[in-house]
């Protein structure tokens, strides 16, 4: 099955900075038995829904695994864990999320993970930036599921204030 997976840090972990962090997780990813196909250019992100806080470091991968989302969701809260993200709680600082942002299905899809019911593709991803700009790199010509429209339809279409700037360095 192919995934798109959204990549963000905004805190420095035991491996590094945001960005050190971000490539150690990708590489966690591929210890998995999981093909990255396809890497976005990194960005950093106004933080959306949170005051005081670091910017974020944001991109996305496209990766190709045989498990079901409901598994992946399990191998990408480990590698989460193991970069030293604590409690999985909304709008919190952390040095590493990896959302499954899409798949290859043209369905929307929800599982359970922990506390929390995880929607595929994520609800608000077509009204976030920060997720669209890196979507942009890898996929622009993707059909969101729920919306009908191609991401670079998408991003077109919103008005968006969020400052996202390329970062200088590519995973």
């Amino acid at each position: 099955m192919i995934y798109i997976i959204g990549l963000g840090s905004n805190l420095d972990s035991k491996y590094g900075d945001q960005y050190q962090t971000l490539k150690k997780s990708i590489d966690l990813i591929k210890l998995k038995n999981i093909e990255v196909k396809r890497v976005s250019k990194l960005y950093v992100t106004e933080p959306v829904g949170m005051t005081k806080v670091n910017w974020f470091l944001n991109g996305a991968i496209v990766i190709s695994t045989s498990l079901k989302p409901n598994k992946l969701i399990v191998v990408l809260k480990e590698i989460e864990k193991k970069m030293g993200r604590e409690m999985h709680k909304p709008n919190m600082s952390r040095p590493c999320d990896l959302d499954i942002l899409l798949t290859d299905k043209k369905k929307e899809i929800r599982i359970f993970s922990g506390k929390y019911p995880i929607t595929i593709p994520h609800k608000k991803l077509h009204q976030r930036m920060f997720v669209l700009r890196p979507l942009m790199d890898i996929c622009p010509d993707l059909i969101h599921p729920v919306c009908g429209k191609t991401i670079k339809n998408i991003i077109s279409s919103l008005n968006s204030h969020e400052k996202i700037t390329l970062y200088n360095k590519k995973l």
